[in-house]
């Protein structure tokens, strides 16, 4: 196959002999494979942790909440009275819910109190609701006077399986205590101080996420109604599931019109400031990321110029004999180019290998280094995620060619305006 006077010194340029430019060309592919492998690489983890925690999220959290508006409150936290009507609702809109009731609590092992959350449940309902009957060890399904513990609480009090601890409820403590005509605070009577609640850990639960797993207590809801002086068939929200949660507006659409008492949050909405910030966490790497390719790219505008220079009288001649500007700008942008996509494809290939070996990689760099990269106790992770998409790697790819070749345009410029005879003269 024949090829064109710009293809053919594109490609003569690109591979010089017996000449220093072809170590640095060889230099300047280097910016480009280092800048495209570190923005799959990085891109690819930051959509895995992504995509796991959104996952974790759908696992151990409702897709659906449905909170009250009222007045009747427990510490300040409104409830329902009842939630017949809500899961009627919601049964008829194909959700499936269990009533909750939370609210924050004290417990006590011996001397040591610590502050934390309890949620009361029905097990029966809770496992069609939410993933943590999956994650625990021991049984699930408790009955009053029994708790499920996470792996990090367990952990920080030193318990397990069978231990026992206390329960108290803020709102049955501000019972213990009064405010006298001074405005000093006096402990009440001792026949009106009440008892704390006693608890079996029944089962331990890891979530794989430290806010749950080291804060939150579930027992059974009527022991919560009782911890909080609620009345047995209230609750302060009911969490729904659905087929369909990434598809679900049809459904929250329809539990809006039927319970306009009631709020209705989707999971997504509950955490788009975690999402929010695992974009813009994203988009940041990407953006300071791509500097390196642009840096990349001064290296390259630097060897066509070189080039450029070294070229100087071959140019001349080259114009001399009727080579057009254009021609001749073609050239060392077709040279760029060619640079560009020969980084640019080695840099996929290694960032795809490096992410599709993630795992190994890391162990040999942990042992190397001695300090690993992901530490299991930290993330709760397995192994590192990842998650290779079309689009990501496309866009990389897009802009690391579209900065190589505007980086080959000043160079093109440079030696499109030479003149023939200045040329000519300067080598002489």
């Amino acid at each position: 196959m024949r090829l064109t006077a710009d293809i053919f010194l594109a490609l003569r340029y690109l591979r010089p002999k017996r000449t220093f430019i072809s170590v640095i060309t060889l230099l300047s592919v280097l910016g480009p494979i280092l800048g495209v492998a570190l923005l799959i690489i990085v891109t690819s983890v930051m959509s895995g942790f992504d995509r796991d925690i959104r996952e974790r999220i759908l696992d151990m959290q409702a897709h659906i909440q449905v909170l009250p508006t009222g007045m009747h409150d427990v510490l300040g936290l409104p409830v329902f009275d009842t939630t017949e009507d809500i899961m009627k609702a919601l049964n008829a809109a194909g959700a499936e819910g269990s009533p909750i009731i939370e609210g924050p609590i004290l417990i006590q092992l011996r001397n040591q109190v610590e502050a934390k959350y309890v949620r009361g449940i029905v097990p029966e309902t809770e496992k069609r609701v939410t993933g943590v009957f999956e994650r625990i060890e021991g049984k699930f399904n408790i009955a009053e006077g029994e708790a499920l513990i996470g792996e990090e609480l367990a952990l920080q009090l030193g318990m397990g399986i069978g231990d026992q601890f206390l329960i108290h409820s803020p709102k049955q403590l501000a019972k213990s205590i009064h405010w006298d005509e001074k405005g000093r605070i006096q402990a009440r009577e001792a026949d009106e101080v009440y008892l704390p609640e006693e608890v079996t850990i029944a089962g331990i639960f890891s979530m794989g996420v430290y806010e749950y797993d080291a804060s939150l207590v579930l027992v059974h809801i009527d022991q919560a109604a009782d911890l909080f002086g609620l009345d047995w068939g209230s609750a302060t929200s009911v969490h729904a599931r659905v087929p369909d949660p990434f598809s679900m507006d049809s459904i929250t659409n329809e539990l809006r019109q039927q319970l306009p008492q009631a709020r209705v949050v989707t999971w997504q909405e509950a955490n788009q400031k975690l999402f929010g910030a695992l974009r813009v966490e994203k988009n940041l790497m990407f953006f300071l990321l791509t500097f390196i390719v642009i840096v990349a790219a001064f290296g390259i505008a630097g060897t066509l110029i070189t080039v450029a220079v070294q070229k100087t009288r071959e140019i001349g001649i080259l114009k001399a004999i009727g080579m057009s500007s254009g021609l001749v700008a073609r050239v060392f942008m077709l040279q760029g180019t060619l640079i560009g996509m020969l980084g640019t494809a080695a840099g996929t290939g290694l960032g795809l290998t490096i992410i599709h070996y993630r795992n190994e990689v890391a162990a040999v760099l942990a042992k190397v280094m001695g300090v690993e990269i992901f530490p299991k106790e930290l993330y709760h992770l397995s192994q590192i995620p990842a998650l290779v998409t079309e689009r990501d790697v496309l866009v990389i790819v897009g802009v690391s060619l579209v900065i190589c070749m505007l980086a080959s345009l000043v160079p093109a410029l440079y030696a499109a305006a030479l003149s023939p005879a200045r040329a000519l003269q300067e080598e002489n």
